[in-house]
């Protein structure tokens, strides 16, 4: 159970909720999802939230009670995700390719009382179930002769008209974002923060009945915030569970999608793919890019192939996804600098510059650390007063991430503060992988480094000091950190070295170990 609490009788309007339940009625007619080749329509997905809301209360969940789900990309998500957003409880989806110990923590720390998995990860579920420290419901999304099947148990209710019960004021949402110190940290918010953001997409992406957004990377991340805002438009998200370069094409061609949601890595692999020099692109308004650096060169091979229809997005959890965009006009701005630029701020968002004194920064004043003030800025991390009150300090929320700002307005990213590593289009942080590279038995200590990399806009790269007469391999250690912290952390190589720098303070030196790879490079990538 969350700290939060909604009143039983006591619902004001102006929340997620709402904003789901009218696109839903508005829009009962239209085609809301297309999943594994099959349309599903608005009505139907009121339908299944109106049953997954009865479930809810039927197995004694109670507002504020938190909803945990791990699978891969289907609309059903959304229906459990939608119903927890109405009722007033609170959705966690971590990334399904997680850790164990990742997952664990996750459970624990947000206190979820109901998890519901994929056919695919039962296994995961039911190890969950034994680790628990609280009572803990287990669902399944797909039928599995081992746990209870989620669908099957929802048909039994009839529909009835949907009424939101969310609190505007109150947490609906938790995103667990990685942690410099070793375990995730659970972003809170608010059910009038997300439909505020979902407006800002809404404003500044031009969605409308037409839309058919294409997601392939996973829903649990940074493409899930387009669900809401398309829907909300009447519009249409076509769902892949995988990136399949060879199967966009054919969505494309074939007029199923119009706007598609990429990171770098993806957008490139598109690129490359031997058959997209002659594919009809005509019918293509959109790609929405984000979550990652991107290569100046490649991007402007992405604008010849598709032309002026790119859309940059640059945000974080904390302030739901909208912070500074790169419109398709952006990237085509005269002075011909801004391809390495993250946009300008989103409409109600205000954004500065402060150096390390909290002086703020005027136009071409130098790289500082960008803050945000905004109305959906979250109120902090769950159970993390520290962390929350290093985040929030002097009405604004600190990013991490050191920028300058040009003559013309637009801010450039041009480094974290700290040392996160953001590699296609995740999250990865360094300490996390250090302590498990360090409970390696032939592991002295090791440095964990982003290094730049054509594809992946950073690449993990670890340098490893081994113990005296012990010995290891590269892939070893890359699977020993596979194993334990999933793919999206395992290094991409291994540097083995006798000594690690280290500063006067006695701590190593991240700084020199980047150099060698960094070296005369303005940004991130170029």
């Amino acid at each position: 159970m969350t700290e939060f609490s909604t009143q039983s009788a006591l619902y004001s309007a102006g929340g997620t909720g709402d904003m789901i339940v009218n696109a839903l009625e508005r829009h009962a007619g239209r085609t809301a999802f297309v999943c594994q080749g099959k349309p599903i329509s608005y009505a139907h997905v009121a339908e299944q939230i109106s049953r997954t809301l009865q479930h809810f209360e039927a197995i004694g969940l109670r507002p504020g009670d938190v909803v945990m789900q791990l699978t891969g990309n289907r609309y059903e998500m959304f229906v459990v995700m939608a119903a927890a957003f109405i009722g007033g409880y609170v959705s966690v989806i971590p990334n399904y390719s997680g850790s164990l110990d990742d997952h664990r923590y996750m459970l624990e720390d947000s206190g979820a009382v109901l998890l519901v998995v994929d056919g695919a990860r039962v296994e995961r579920g039911q190890q969950l179930l034994a680790a628990a420290r609280q009572p803990l419901r287990l669902a399944s999304h797909d039928t599995h002769p081992a746990i209870s099947d989620f669908w099957l148990a929802v048909a039994a209710y009839a529909p009835k008209p949907l009424q939101a019960r969310d609190d505007p004021a109150a947490n609906i949402r938790l995103i667990y974002t990685g942690g410099t110190t070793g375990v995730p940290k659970g972003v809170i918010t608010e059910s009038r923060a997300l439909a505020f953001a979902s407006l800002l997409h809404i404003a500044e992406q031009n969605l409308d009945t037409g839309t058919r957004l294409l997601v392939s990377s996973p829903l649990s991340h940074g493409a899930g915030a387009l669900l809401i805002p398309v829907l909300v438009k009447g519009g249409t998200v076509v769902i892949h569970d995988g990136f399949d370069a060879g199967r966009i094409i054919e969505a494309i061609e074939n007029g199923q999608a119009t706007t598609l949601f990429v990171v770098p890595t993806m957008l490139y692999t598109l690129m490359d793919h031997p058959r997209i020099g002659g594919v009809d692109l005509g019918a293509l308004r959109r790609i929405i890019y984000t979550a990652a650096p991107i290569s100046e060169r490649r991007l402007a091979q992405a604008l010849a192939l598709f032309g002026p229809i790119l859309h940059q997005n640059y945000g974080q959890t904390e302030v739901p996804g909208t912070i500074l965009s790169l419109t398709a006009e952006d990237h085509l701005h005269p002075r011909g600098d801004k391809l390495t630029s993250a946009g300008k701020p989103y409409p109600c968002v205000s954004v500065r510059l402060v150096d390390d004194h909290g002086n703020t920064l005027a136009r071409d004043g130098g790289i500082g650390e960008l803050c945000v003030r905004a109305p959906h800025v979250t109120r902090g991390y769950w159970n993390k007063p520290e962390a929350t009150e290093e985040l929030l300090r002097d009405g604004w929320l600190h990013t991490g991430d050191m920028a300058y700002q040009d003559g013309d307005g637009y801010f450039h990213i041009v480094d974290r503060k700290k040392d996160m590593i953001i590699s296609g289009g995740f999250n990865v942080y360094p300490q996390e992988i250090e302590n498990v590279l360090a409970s390696h038995p032939a592991v002295a200590s090791a440095a964990v480094i982003g290094v730049p990399d054509e594809k992946w806009g950073e690449a993990v790269k670890a340098i490893v000091v081994l113990r005296v007469d012990a010995s290891t391999t590269e892939q070893e250690l890359v699977s020993f950190v596979r194993a334990r912290k999933g793919a999206v952390m395992a290094p991409k190589s291994v540097a083995f070295t006798d000594a690690l720098p280290m500063t006067p303070l006695g701590k190593i030196d991240k700084k020199a170990l980047r150099a060698g790879y960094w070296e005369g490079r303005k940004t991130a990538v170029v």
